[in-house]
């Protein structure tokens, strides 16, 4: 009986509804507080937006690091230079601001060390002293065609180069690497001009074309230019300019050394007028200086004379060959030459006249139809107004 009760109770649990439990509703949130979905096209918007704004902080950091970083160069850069400005060694300190003071771009530097007072005594103790005299015509002898010696004269020198009509050398020393050119006859030696008339607005010529617009062998850049802070156009000559025979511009040039041939074919190098030019029948010159030998004597200098740059020299011997001097310059391989350089190579080629012309970025020698330097441009040649060619 038991058993049946116990049967009996179960089914009516089983028939007995079941209650559930109540469901916990959600609740009914704040109109606006849900996540609205967005459309293709805003979606586009906001990841562009994103990339945009993630574009301006990697921007932005990369200038903070750049920055950063040029200022310790700049700082370590001025640092060093003030070891060898105010360091022990004066000679440094002078060579290293007389070779900014002759470029274009840098020659402010040496003031950020030194009063003006300061840096007009360090030029004064390093420089080229030239003599006021006129050039000896008497100490150069052209030697004509008819003039050569045999060959038989010449074999018992083994030491002596036989010498073409042209020829060019590469010639080094401690500080610099360069190239000379002989040219034995000084009639074939003129300056070539960018235009016949020039202007302020007008622009040089490369010399590699003025080269082609003469028709010539070989060239190297000549006098100065008007070159304001070293982006001049290379369009204006500074001081004399006399070009086949022509003068071309006369302003000046009795401040400037100026450097020509006369109509018999010698160098002359001094101070003069346009009337004194044509006095002593100048065919070709173009200004710039110092002088660097003259009548035979090489010319004294001070100190380190200058700085190291690069160099571009003409001279002339006693036989009336004339020597193109090019010396590269700011680069690893080669420092540059000072004046006192130039001086000697000069004379150890025999020069009886020589004279320094623009150098710098304008430094070039042109032989048979390539620039045999290194130019210190980082563009290549400049475009200059003035060159000494060869045809």
């Amino acid at each position: 009986m038991a058993g049946e009760e116990r049967t009996i109770e179960g089914a009516k649990r089983t028939q007995e509804p079941q209650t559930s439990r109540p469901q916990k509703k959600k609740p009914a949130g704040k109109a606006g507080t849900g996540r609205k979905k967005l459309s293709k096209k805003a979606l586009l918007a906001r990841k562009k937006r994103l990339r945009k704004k993630k574009i301006r902080r990697i921007a932005g950091r990369c200038a903070l690091s750049l920055a950063t970083l040029l200022v310790v160069v700049v700082a370590g850069v001025y640092a060093l230079l003030s070891v060898i400005f105010l360091g022990p060694s004066q000679t440094a300190g002078d060579l290293l601001t007389i070779s900014l003071l002759e470029t274009s771009a840098l020659k402010f530097v040496p003031s950020l060390y030194y009063g003006q007072a300061e840096i007009d005594a360090i030029k004064d103790r390093n420089k080229v002293i030239e003599p006021e005299g006129t050039t000896d015509l008497t100490l150069v002898t052209i030697r004509k065609p008819e003039q050569e010696p045999d060959a038989d004269a010449s074999e018992n020198t083994n030491e002596q180069k036989e010498e073409e009509d042209i020829y060019v050398e590469e010639i080094t020393g401690a500080t610099y690497h360069g190239w000379i050119m002989v040219v034995k006859d000084p009639s074939r030696v003129s300056v070539g001009v960018s235009r016949d008339y020039f202007t302020d607005d007008a622009r040089g010529m490369l010399i590699a074309d003025m080269a082609e617009k003469y028709g010539a062998v070989g060239a190297i850049n000549g006098g100065a230019f008007a070159d304001s802070g070293g982006v001049g156009n290379g369009g204006m000559p500074s001081g004399l300019t006399i070009s086949d025979g022509v003068i071309r511009k006369s302003s000046g040039g009795a401040d400037l050394t100026t450097v020509g041939f006369t109509e018999d074919d010698i160098l002359v190098v001094g101070k003069f007028t346009k009337a004194k030019a044509t006095e002593m029948k100048i065919r070709d010159a173009c200004s710039f200086g110092p002088a660097l030998v003259v009548n035979g004597e090489p010319v004294e200098f001070s100190g380190a004379s200058s700085g190291l740059n690069p160099r571009t020299a003409i001279g002339q011997r006693a036989d009336g060959a004339v020597l193109m001097l090019v010396i590269d310059g700011r680069q690893v391989n080669s420092m540059g030459a000072s004046y006192a350089d130039l001086v000697n190579i000069m004379v150890r080629y025999g020069a009886v006249n020589a004279c320094n012309l623009d150098g710098g970025s304008s430094s070039n020698m042109y032989y048979n139809g390539e620039i045999l330097n290194d130019g210190v441009a980082i563009t290549g040649s400049r475009h200059i107004p003035t060159t000494f060619i060869v045809r």
